[in-house]
């Protein structure tokens, strides 16, 4: 089995419990109630820094990389 099978399978088993945990209307019940989404590309092109990052503790070929308790102290 190939490191891609195995993150595969987690994220099927993952896909399962979550499926099994919070009915489809529920679902869509919580959806119906959250902002939108922000335009990236508006954001991206403004005035100022522009960033996107993103803080990995961990990789499923490598195991640990970093022990990062407080991704946002990592902030500009």
């Amino acid at each position: 089995m190939t490191v891609l099978d195995d993150i595969l399978a987690g994220v099927r088993e993952d896909l399962a419990v979550r499926m099994a945990g919070v009915p489809i209307d529920e679902l869509k019940e919580r959806a119906a109630h959250v902002r939108p989404a922000r335009d990236v590309y508006s954001v991206l092109k403004g005035d100022g820094v522009s960033v996107i990052a993103e803080v990995k503790r961990s990789s499923p070929s490598r195991g640990a990389l970093a022990e990062i308790l407080s991704p946002a102290s990592l902030a500009l």
